[in-house]
């Protein structure tokens, strides 16, 4: 039974012979810790790097696998100028070498999606198109 009113809780308090202070220290923990807001803001931020040398990063970087619902964030650098994309989440990211891109989001849909690397270069010889081999997976597993 929640209560809103502090001066009924304490009147319900004293009368159960309890200390108000610690039921409604209780009944706040207990709000806070089934809070849909309290949930998201305690789940960990997953953080992947992402460094593409000549179109290709090293295999250790080349499955990324998360949860759903989890919170995620790729720092991507590259030698070379070009587009980071990946698919079903429609995100693109313009990366420049020296200047690293940030990308965060948040995994909602469940699966497996290609990250794909297009080179500056590549855009008018028509190089790394969506025919190539992708750059990383991204496996998103359900909770």
């Amino acid at each position: 039974m929640v209560i809103h009113s502090g001066r009924s809780f304490a009147l319900i308090a004293a009368a159960a012979g309890v200390s108000a202070f610690v039921c409604l220290s209780a009944a706040t923990l207990l709000t806070m810790a089934t809070s849909p807001r309290a949930i998201a803001a305690d789940a960990p931020e997953r953080v992947f790097t992402l460094s593409i040398t000549a179109g290709v990063v090293p295999v250790s970087e080349r499955t990324i696998r998360v949860q759903k619902g989890e919170m995620v964030r790729w720092h991507v650098s590259s030698d070379a100028p070009g587009d980071l994309h990946l698919h079903a989440y429609r995100i693109d990211a313009a990366v420049l070498p020296g200047k690293p891109a940030e990308v965060a989001f948040k995994a909602f849909a469940t699966g497996r999606f290609r990250v794909e690397w297009h080179p500056a270069a590549g855009k008018a010889t028509g190089s790394g198109g969506h025919h190539a081999a992708p750059l990383a997976t991204f496996e998103v597993r359900p909770r």
